[in-house]
């Protein structure tokens, strides 16, 4: 293959991983009014100057489309407010395997790869500009999606090259720009998602609408593991716009349960979404609970509490840990407890398919485009190529939309009857019937020397191991065992949600570490400077995932930096006391301080201070935004209602019952960002796992209580 048609780009995640980008010139279009070039799967260029950048990952309200098409316009050379939007379907030809948009490395994902793709295509257009004027390529640049001639006035759109950009080859050798050259980069822009977002035009998932579409909503068993017994359909049949009513059969939970599992239900099948809401509320159904129709989240910290008392095997052990807890030694422990917990987006799940028997399409805001066109294909036995997945803007995913099974939903029901079928979640079903962050119970004990300063930690509890989403990054010693199971399987299914399991990682280790402290008499943010200042480096980059190794100095400079700006131990004569935490997420840094006070039972969270170091920060409205975010969804962990479960049955079913922050409630946010050219990485989940900790800390500054479970109520302060 000539490399004009293939052009390999280097590695996503500088672990030595190859994506093999297409360069479809001999591929492009003939078309004697408007011609399209595609030099790469990234960009589109029009004859008439149209210029088109193909987002690869999913825009779920984070901005991730307007950080990469910022990176897009600055080393191609475009306006971005010109630059148009699409999104690229799920794709692993395309995009490798790195698609799939989770663990905060939407962007950090393909920055490298874009870049080069963007520079090979600017090196291109170069060169056909300087074909057509007959002079040396070092005479022009590409700006504002014009070729401009040096010291001239004359220029050319990218456009009016294409018939010779066509032909060339790609340059060997490629040029990326200095960060002295960005126009965008590093600067807080708007890009499309706001303004769709403004003018009420974003392209969500849930507004799909086909010719002969069938609207669908499912009744499902209230209980996980529960079965269907009987319905009867003949009350929904009655409904106007109802056309049938047919059964759901569940799919098993795979393995990696990202990959489905769908649980029995009853769909309803309309002429709209409203008729087959109507009609389900008509249903008469019988289940068969099973097992978990007889549990309650009682049982399952019961279960967990067993485990513990198990012998377990050691997993990971730093700095030889396990010497360090010899007999006669003092020890402190803690137990930290966080609850079932849903996503509850503001968009609910829903997905349309269409199966025409020899190939299938579909239309979702999912963060897995690639894994669910590989689910799919195991689901319906079709061949991924007869498969295409166009991942649509999501109002919300938080990781929940992760998860293939509402997508599989449509996919059987399409098969069944060979037309285009929306299913569409009502708000109930997203609480009530989904997936969950799991309930979580976690042990730190730590050993001590005769000045009470901690000489080795170890942790049993939810994680098998601290890795780079559940970072430990402090010089004392530390040795984790095997994580804690249910001995009678799962009461809900898993989901991941806004940080995954660094939210009770952190709730653990950054409240254990301010035990610590005191038990020393250290303060504590400077106890954590001392045991981070000659912290190693830790290699983690296992997977292409893995952002970077763990940089313990990062998270000491954004301590230093929170200390600063916070005012942090400087006498407060008006009742408001600070707590702190640090913590590590996939290659970012983040430091917090809370101000909060105590007053008869009832906790006032005042203000937060956040140091975040995500390298290169691409959009530093963005970066804020998702922090302040992240502390906003962690507070409403912290302060408010959380899911329970009583004989199997979720208790909560909409946000009537499910409270969440209000406006009113919410505390002032300061977002500090360390300026540094290293390498982006993520923004959307670093700021959660940290909200807990610094909150409940700063509760022992203010009343001498220490809590170790979510949420806080008035008689945990009260006690």
């Amino acid at each position: 293959m000539e490399r004009r048609n293939f052009f390999r780009i280097t590695s996503l995640a500088g672990g030595g991983l190859l994506l093999g980008t297409y360069l479809p010139f001999s591929c492009t279009t003939v078309d004697e009014s408007i011609v399209d070039w595609e030099p790469n799967f990234f960009i589109r260029i029009g004859s008439d100057n149209t210029i088109t950048f193909i987002c690869s990952q999913s825009e779920l309200g984070q901005g991730t489309s307007t950080g990469l098409a910022m990176v897009a316009a600055d080393e191609l050379g475009v306006s971005m407010d010109k630059l148009k939007l699409e999104f690229g379907p799920g794709s692993s030809e395309r995009y490798g395997y790195l698609q799939d948009t989770g663990g905060s490395n939407g962007l950090r994902m393909v920055w490298q790869s874009l870049r080069e793709a963007m520079a090979t295509t600017r090196g291109i257009l170069v060169q056909a500009a300087a074909q057509k004027w007959n002079v040396a390529p070092e005479e022009c640049y590409c700006e504002d999606g014009h070729i401009h001639r040096k010291d001239l006035n004359e220029k050319l759109p990218f456009g009016a090259v294409l018939d010779i950009a066509s032909t060339l080859q790609a340059p060997r050798e490629i040029q990326l720009k200095e960060p002295s050259e960005f126009k965008y980069i590093g600067k807080p822009v708007k890009g499309v998602k706001t303004k769709w977002a403004t003018a009420g035009t974003t392209p969500y998932s849930i507004n799909t609408k086909l010719p002969d579409m069938v609207y669908a909503a499912i009744e499902r068993c209230p209980v996980w593991g529960g079965e269907l017994v009987s319905f009867d359909g003949s009350k929904a049949l009655e409904i106007p716009g109802v056309v049938d009513v047919m059964e759901v059969e569940p799919t098993e939970l795979q393995q990696e349960d990202y990959r489905g599992g769908v649980r029995p239900g009853v769909a309803v099948l309309a002429t709209s979404t409203w008729a087959a809401f109507e009609g389900k509320k008509a249903l008469e159904i019988q289940w068969e609970m099973g097992k978990n129709g007889l549990k309650s989240n009682d049982d399952i910290r019961k279960e967990l509490e067993a485990d513990y008392q198990t012998k377990s095997e050691v997993v990971a052990n730093l700095y030889d840990a396990e010497k360090l807890f010899p007999r006669g030694r003092k020890y402190i422990s803690g137990t930290y407890d966080s609850p079932f917990q849903v996503n509850a987006c503001m968009e609910p799940l829903n997905a349309t398919a269409y199966h025409q028997g020899h190939k299938l399409e579909i239309w979702a805001g999912t963060q897995a485009p690639q894994l669910t066109r590989e689910r799919i294909a195991e689901l319906t036995g079709l061949p991924e190529a007869a498969i295409k997945v166009n991942n649509q803007p999501s109002g919300g995913g938080f990781g929940r939309r992760f998860f293939c099974d509402y997508v599989e939903e449509a996919v059987i029901l399409s098969e069944k009857l060979r037309k285009p079928v929306k299913v569409t979640w009502s708000r109930e079903d997203t609480f009530l019937t989904s997936k969950y962050h799991p309930l979580c119970k976690d042990y730190w004990e730590a050993a001590l020397d005769a000045n009470n300063f901690p000489v080795s930690i170890r942790y049993r509890g939810s994680i098998n191991r601290p890795g780079a989403y559940r970072c430990y990054p402090y010089s004392i010693p530390f040795m984790s065992h095997s994580y804690l199971k249910y001995k009678e399987g799962r009461l809900l299914p898993r989901a991941s949600w806004r940080s995954v399991f660094a939210h009770p990682w952190g709730l653990g280790m950054e409240c254990f570490m301010d035990e610590l402290a005191h038990n020393a008499g250290k303060d504590p943010l400077q106890f954590r400077l001392e045991v981070l200042k000659n912290a190693e480096i830790q290699e983690q980059k296992q997977w292409p995932w893995v952002g970077s190794d763990l940089y313990p100095k990062k998270l000491h400079n954004t301590l230093e930096l929170v200390k600063e700006k916070s005012s942090w131990g400087r006498l407060r004569t008006n009742g408001i006391f600070q707590g702190v935490s640090a913590m590590c997420y996939n290659g970012s840094y983040c430091s917090m301080v809370a101000d909060i006070s105590v007053r008869e039972g009832k906790i006032q969270v005042h203000k937060f201070t956040a140091v975040i170091d995500c390298g290169l920060a691409i959009n530093p409205s963005q970066v804020k935004g998702q922090i302040e975010g992240s502390i906003m969804w962690g507070l409403t962990a912290l302060l408010k209602t959380p899911i329970t479960v009583k004989e199997g049955v979720v208790q909560e079913s909409n946000y009537d019952s499910y409270d969440l922050l209000r406006m009113q409630e919410a505390p002032d946010v300061e977002v500090h960002i360390v300026e540094t050219q290293d390498t982006p990485s993520g923004t959307g989940e670093v700021g959660v796992p940290g909200v807990a900790p610094a909150v409940l800390n700063a509760i022992f500054a203010a009343t001498g209580k220490r809590i170790r479970q979510l949420p806080v109520t008035e008689e945990l302060l009260m006690v």
